[in-house]
């Protein structure tokens, strides 16, 4: 084994310091217990506080003050060598599955086996600081949700999740497994969200309410990663997804919509979406839209790097290659438009 330098065995530490924190307070039992750290970010103030109690009740932090000795009604996690920070929050994730690079890839793990992959993926999450995450779809239908309910009982540990349970997509979709022969089977549960019209809409909304999802997730336009789909190009009518929002006000939730393109966002946004993901080729318009209506825009503008490395390695298809450049840089000129516009940023 090789030795690490100074400077890595401190990095190892602090993330160390990082990692152990939340695991103590993500699903934890209702009880008292107590953190001393050596030193703690406030990031309210801006400043690095030292020696600092942190007292946890119920899973949550409800004080903290100078160390002034151990507790004594509850037991207390010394990590006086470390700085503490509060928890990091990631407002697009895909933790369920594992990485597409082919058309047939969702097609080669079960449900069973994208929830485990998916826990692995919570528990790497939470390590490297995140403890609340807004995961938005996976192919199999509900797995996210199972995912989200094993680690709010305490059988995995895992940020916090906020779960959509699926995409509401068009036949042929972003949201749908594209490019397969026709005598290929597609599992039932990874056609759940599939959309004809209207009605079905109204019915597909409902039954991932029922089955207590945080909010519903349309795609809008399609997809950069999912093959024979235009990013740029509508997909769902403004009219299936005013109807598909309808039925989630009556649970008391609401929606978001994947849109890369201007008119399927500007059709999402009049339907009444609470926000936009990606957003890659909004204009004035839209962002105008968004900004007078308050819906949020969630742009993964690293993205871009990240499928430009992974898919040269790996050899992903030229058009998803292409797609992804046609789109990281003109997701980046509208972000910064959206902000200086004063467009809310998520």
């Amino acid at each position: 084994m090789n030795k690490l330098s100074a400077k890595s065995q401190a990095a190892s530490a602090f993330i160390t310091a990082i990692a152990l924190f939340f695991l103590a307070i993500s699903g934890a039992a209702a009880e008292t217990s107590y953190v001393r750290a050596g030193r703690l970010v406030d990031v309210e103030k801006g400043v690095v506080l030292k020696d600092q109690l942190i007292r946890i009740e119920d899973g949550r932090i409800t004080s903290v003050s100078g160390f002034t000795g151990a507790p004594a009604d509850g037991p207390l996690t010394d990590w006086s060598a470390y700085m503490v920070l509060p928890g990091l929050m990631d407002m697009h994730t895909h933790l369920v599955g594992g990485l597409q690079s082919h058309i047939a890839d969702p097609l080669t793990t079960t449900g069973a086996e994208d929830v485990l992959i998916g826990a692995a993926n919570a528990r790497r999450t939470l390590e490297a600081g995140f403890t609340t995450v807004r995961d938005v779809g996976a192919w199999r239908a509900l797995t996210d949700v199972a995912l989200r309910d094993a680690i709010n009982n305490g059988y995995v540990p895992g940020p916090r999740m906020a779960v959509a349970g699926g995409y509401l997509t068009v036949p042929g979709g972003g949201g749908a497994i594209t490019g397969l022969a026709d005598d290929v089977g597609i599992p039932a549960d990874m056609t759940r969200g599939i959309i004809a019209n209207v009605d079905d809409a109204r019915e597909k909304a409902r039954y991932f309410l029922q089955h207590h999802v945080d909010w519903l997730k349309f795609i809008a336009t399609g997809a950069v990663l999912t093959l024979g789909t235009d990013p740029g190009a509508p997909e769902l009518s403004e009219e299936e997804m005013r109807a598909a929002i309808e039925e989630a006000k009556r649970y008391g939730k609401f929606a978001t919509a994947h849109a890369h393109g201007a008119e399927g966002a500007k059709m999402a946004i009049r339907a009444g979406v609470r926000s936009i993901e990606h957003g890659s080729l909004l204009d004035d318009e839209a962002l105008k839209m968004m900004k007078s209506r308050g819906v949020w825009l969630v742009a993964d503008i690293y993205n871009g790097d990240y499928i430009n490395e992974i898919g040269a390695r790996d050899g992903w298809p030229e058009e998803t290659m292409q797609k992804n450049r046609d789109t990281t840089d003109t997701q980046r000129e509208v972000f910064r438009k959206a902000v200086k516009m004063g467009v809310k940023i998520a």
